[in-house]
């Protein structure tokens, strides 16, 4: 007795620790089963109120054929049916004045009301403020993809007069020493030549998404450079889309990326950046692709988390 009275209070302790973690345990358990019934009876209300819309519907149809076959035999005039329907023209009628043009306000008008729908049909309580976009940043995105489209749609159509008119595009692209080199030479207010090779660190500009892609050159053929990207994505630029200026091809200074301008008009600042966990070079990369990594990473983080589990239940 006297020798197992000093473990009593370190016994009484990791109990009520225990207790404690059974208690959370059962507190979060019944939380997430609480939601899990909240979200199903959202779900069968929402196929309940479609498969009673569809039943309308048919209905709605048969009723139609009858009428109109009542009709047809003794010729009396053909009652309203007491079901509302909306037509086409009355659901957008602004939208048939001005064919082929996205109206802003509309747009957002219909989102509102598919929104007010959706939240009649689910239970989002549980997200909190600023997960679910607004309808008018939802416009807004989709207002800026249209004017991107715009401007690559002009900039085509630019490219392809000149090239009817006889005259030479700014952007000169050819694959020299049989495939092994890509030699680009651009004018755009100064003179820019490039030579590019097999796992040369390069930037990709696109016109079209307006961003830039940073990775590795894999191969170079006469239709297409082939680009290894840095997070482990393989991409292909047509050689087309290089001589036409939808995409730009530089090279990446060495452990340098630019920043964006400072806001009295500055240029650009180079700041130096450590290179840890990220390819050096192209071998690398494909030795070791940051998706093998996140997989690894993650295979740990569950071997770390069960061995943590294992020892509280030891305990």
């Amino acid at each position: 007795m006297r020798r197992c009275r000093p473990f009593e209070e370190d016994r009484e302790r990791e109990l009520q620790v225990a207790q404690s973690q059974l208690q959370f345990s059962q507190r979060d358990a019944l939380s997430l089963f609480e939601f899990d019934l909240q979200q199903a009876k959202d779900v069968f209300r929402s196929q309940r109120e479609q498969l009673k819309r569809k039943l309308l519907e048919t209905t709605r149809r048969k009723r139609t054929k009858i009428e109109k076959r009542l009709k047809a035999l003794d010729g009396t005039p053909l009652t309203k049916s007491n079901v509302k329907v909306q037509t086409t023209e009355e659901i957008n009628p602004r939208m048939a004045r001005k064919k082929g043009r996205l109206q802003p306000k509309l747009l957002e008008k219909q989102l509102r009301k598919a929104q007010k729908r959706t939240m009649r049909d689910f239970n989002f309580r549980h997200l909190s403020d600023g997960v679910l976009p607004t309808p008018e940043r939802i416009v807004h995105d989709v207002m800026d993809e249209c004017e991107k489209l715009q401007r690559n749609r002009e900039l085509q159509e630019r490219e392809r007069m000149t090239v009817e008119e006889g005259g030479n595009l700014n952007v000169q692209v050819d694959v020299v020493e049989d495939g092994q080199k890509l030699h680009c030479r651009m004018e755009d207010g100064e003179l820019m030549e490039e030579t590019f090779s097999v796992g040369d660190a390069v930037v990709l500009e696109s016109r079209l998404s307006e961003e830039d892609f940073h990775g590795f050159v894999s191969a170079i053929t006469s239709d297409e450079v082939k680009i290894v990207l840095v997070c482990g994505t393989h991409a292909r630029v047509a050689i087309a889309r290089l001589r036409s200026g939808q995409c730009i091809l530089h090279k990446q200074p060495e452990n340098i990326i630019p920043t964006d301008k400072r806001q009295n008009g500055q240029d650009n600042i180079h700041v130096k950046i450590s290179t840890t966990g990220v390819a050096t070079n192209l071998d690398e990369l494909l030795r070791d692709p940051p998706d093998v990594r996140r997989r690894a990473a993650t295979v740990l983080s569950r071997l770390k988390r069960k061995t943590t589990i294992d020892i509280r239940r030891g305990f």
